[in-house]
């Protein structure tokens, strides 16, 4: 009766079949997949971390320019919270009575003569640091781009405490500005980065 029973129970083969092996592919690509998302994930998360630290540069710069900027010997001439006349620039005829700076004179002013100069857009390779009126996701050309939006406040009592508006090149910086600094992601959301006073 053993001898029987051996016979009819065949031993089974311990070698991979056809649908082992199409399993171990299967599972060797999918992991080259996930290493590969994974790598381009993390290129991209890089690139708006390279945007916010362009973004924290420019907060920085503002900031610590914003100290001296009333005074008449201010360094950047075109951000001077001055007239210009006080800035060193004595108006004749009929620029005697001058207007103050506005935000684009210096805008262009400090991409020219500041360390903001070097700064470039990490999602467009080549590409100088750029500004934005505002993120919009409908145009992913913004990626990257620094936002900067003039933050005024109402009146008390009033239901909406403060009114946010683009910081706009016709903008007067004659006077201190509460300013909203943010940048462009990949998908041309915005990213707050910080509120501060220039």
């Amino acid at each position: 009766m053993s001898s029987t029973q051996a016979h009819s129970n065949p031993t089974k083969s311990t070698h991979p079949t056809l649908y082992d092996w199409a399993f171990i592919v299967a599972c060797i690509v999918a992991l080259g997949v996930v290493a590969f998302l994974g790598k381009l994930a993390y290129i991209e998360a890089m690139k708006t971390e390279t945007a916010k630290r362009n973004g924290e540069a420019v907060m920085t710069w503002m900031q610590e320019a914003s100290n001296g900027r009333f005074d008449a010997d201010y360094g950047v001439a075109a951000c001077a919270g001055t007239a210009p006349k006080a800035a060193g620039v004595v108006p004749t005829g009929d620029n005697a009575s001058t207007a103050p700076n506005t935000w684009g004179g210096c805008l262009d002013a400090i991409l020219i003569q500041t360390s903001m100069k070097t700064l470039d857009n990490p999602f467009r390779d080549g590409d100088a640091l750029d500004f934005a009126p505002a993120c919009n996701p409908e145009d992913r050309n913004l990626a990257g781009n620094i936002v900067l939006e003039k933050i005024t406040a109402t009146p008390p009592g009033s239901a909406v405490p403060t009114v946010i508006s683009p910081l706009t090149s016709d903008v007067a910086i004659d006077q201190k500005i509460l300013v909203r600094l943010s940048v462009c992601d990949k998908g041309a959301y915005a990213v707050k980065v910080a509120e501060f006073e220039f």
